[in-house]
């Protein structure tokens, strides 16, 4: 007799309910052309670690798989940080530090861009015009270091410095604000000259050759400055990109602890490009009628300011909502970048309609592979690699040689050096430099995952910064992400009432807030969100107060609260209702009731209810 097999499966389990169930549901996409973007570990077998046969670790692979393109990765921060030997945030001024430090991170001194997860990315010689107004076409900004400074400072500022004011080529900053801060009445001429170079050698000391100190001027510029009219001769942008080249190659290496340099400049490029963490920008309440959002601050002035001044703290705000506020939030956000966190052209041909023509009228100098110089500074602007910016294809780009024996070279030892002639090699390919303007093939299409650009990047690029064990942040993810941040503001709140809170507040409402404070603390560290405690200060120890409620030493309880407290009490009411902070109600002996869920679970563990 043949047994019919079906007969003792149930129905729920048969091969037709399965299908059913799921075949409908499923559609997968053969075509890797159409998958979405991947953004996970590359996991790859590490034959170094084979305990044996059918047995095998694995290990996260960061990158480079291919070293052909950073060939310096021995020497990197990121190299230092996947090694444990992480030295935290660079020492810089007035800038976001940790969002600085995350960017020097990614930057590589062998293709002078930063290696983001969806490409190649750099400041170029565009954003300088365009955020800042400085020229690009023009001289090279170069001189000699042999000079007797001190007569020089006299002949065009009027006034000698100190013996503590200068020091070599370094001229005091404070020493020019003390004795420049306000024009004479009836200045003539000549004085009126004199502050204007003093200005210069200001405004070129704090934004566009600042020092890692802050507090000295190179008088190397002050040449440059004697005649007035010839200013507007020379490319002060290149200059300015050229030392920010430099200060970011110096500072990527795994010994820097400090960086310097025009950060103004990559801090505004970031904001522009990079969403994560981007302020808003508040227009005018007014703003003229145009086509689309209104892309100025509601202080700028209408073609007169160059677009980085929309980025004021006067026209910023933060937006609601964020979290990332320190190195390892950063770090991880740029680790896990989509590619809708980057945006490719941030400066619609429109825009300049509404900035002075010193923002864009050197348009055609933008995308010249050429050596960028100022004095001792030689630094390549390599386009080619950045196409996407421009509004072009990005092909796989020609090998690029940035000279690193040229990031070693400084004012240090050269103090008669003329650099005009040391460099005489590089300022004729800067005079040659339109014969190799890169021009590239429009597409502002979005580069797929399988493009060969990309294919070619991932196994040359370094992937991840943050080892996954020393992660501390994650993009939010659904529910969990939104109660963890609102369980961080309840903390947060509860520890600034704690600390504010008066010594005549009764005790048990110190020990309440104190309980949700740390509730919340465990709750967050157990579903993996302890970091987003990291940027609120918690004192090392809490001081805990003993209940009133505990017998006296006399045998003896304490009486209620006296009329003193019952004011405190109404007062610390008031302020409880300004917070997020969710309480038990208070009855009307002062007393705290407890919640319905902490009654039952009184019951529940066999307690009495207090």
């Amino acid at each position: 007799m043949k047994l019919n097999a079906s007969q003792f499966v149930e129905i729920s389990y048969t091969t037709g309910e399965h299908l059913a169930s799921y075949a409908s549901k499923f559609h997968p996409l053969k075509d890797e052309a159409y998958w979405g973007h991947y953004n996970g570990p590359r996991i790859v077998c590490d034959e170094g670690k084979r305990r044996g046969k059918g047995s095998m670790e694995y290990r996260l692979q960061p990158g480079p798989v291919n070293p052909e393109v950073l060939t310096q990765q021995e020497t990197h921060r990121s190299k230092a940080i996947w090694d444990g030997d992480d030295k935290g945030s660079l020492r810089c001024l007035k800038f976001n530090v940790d969002f600085i430090t995350a960017l020097v991170e990614r930057w590589r001194p062998e293709t002078h861009t930063f290696h983001l997860t969806v490409g190649e990315a750099t400041v170029t010689l565009q954003d300088v015009q365009v955020l800042l107004g400085l020229r690009i076409r023009g001289d090279v900004v170069t001189g000699t270091s042999a000079c007797n400074w001190r007569a020089l400072i006299y002949e065009l500022l009027g006034r000698t410095p100190g013996e503590e004011d200068l020091k070599g080529a370094s001229l005091r900053i404070g020493w020019l604000t003390e004795h420049f801060s306000g024009l004479p009445e009836q200045a003539n001429e000549q004085v009126l000259h004199q502050y204007v170079r003093a200005y210069l050698l200001i405004l070129m000391a704090t934004v566009m050759f600042p020092d890692k100190s802050g507090n000295d001027i190179q008088v190397v510029y002050l040449p440059l400055l004697r005649d007035l009219d010839a200013i507007d001769d020379f490319s002060w942008g290149s200059a300015v990109l050229a030392t920010l080249y430099r200060n970011l190659c110096r500072s990527s290496n795994m010994k820097a602890r400090d960086i310097g340099g025009p950060l103004i400049l990559l801090q505004l490029w970031a904001w522009e490009r990079i969403t994560i963490a981007r302020p808003i920008v508040t227009g005018p309440e007014n703003p003229p009628l145009i086509q689309g959002p209104y892309p100025l601050g509601s202080q700028h002035q209408l073609r007169v300011d160059s677009l980085g001044r929309r980025w004021l703290s006067v026209h910023r705000r933060r937006p609601q909502g964020t979290t990332i506020t320190t190195l390892l939030g950063y770090r991880d956000a740029l680790d896990n970048m989509r590619p809708d966190q980057f945006v490719w052209q941030p400066y619609p041909q429109a825009i300049f309609s509404f900035l002075p023509e010193a923002c864009y009228n050197d348009s055609g100098e933008w995308c010249v592979v050429s050596p960028m110089i100022c004095f001792d500074i030689v630094e390549w602007h390599l386009p080619n690699r950045v196409a996407r910016q421009f509004g072009w294809k990005q092909n796989i780009p020609e090998p690029a040689d940035t000279e690193p024996k040229l990031h070693k070279m400084d004012k240090r030892g050269a103090h008669s050096r003329n650099w005009a002639e040391y460099h005489s090699a590089y300022l004729a390919m800067w005079f040659r430099r339109y014969q190799f303007r890169f021009i590239g093939v429009e597409d502002n299409s979005d580069m797929g995952y399988n493009d060969p650009y990309m294919v070619w990047y991932r196994d040359r690029t370094r992937r991840f910064i943050s080892p996954t064990f020393q992660q501390a942040y994650q993009a939010p993810l659904g529910a969990t992400a939104y109660l963890a941040h609102g369980f961080a503001e309840v903390h947060r709140t509860c520890n600034t009432e704690i600390q504010a809170m008066p010594q005549e507040v009764p005790p048990h409402y110190r020990n309440i807030m104190s309980n949700i404070r740390d509730n919340t603390s465990q709750s967050l560290e157990h579903v993996g969100y302890s970091h987003l405690l990291q940027q609120f200060h918690q004192p090392t120890q809490e001081t805990q107060v003993e209940e009133q409620h505990e017998e006296r030493g006399d045998g003896s309880t304490m009486q209620e609260s006296t009329a003193e407290d019952d004011e405190t009490l109404q007062v610390f009411r008031r302020r409880s209702r300004r917070t997020n902070t969710s309480m038990s109600p208070i009855n009307e002996q002062g007393t705290p009731e407890p919640s319905k869920a902490k009654k039952i679970w009184s019951r529940l563990r066999g307690k009495k209810k207090t």
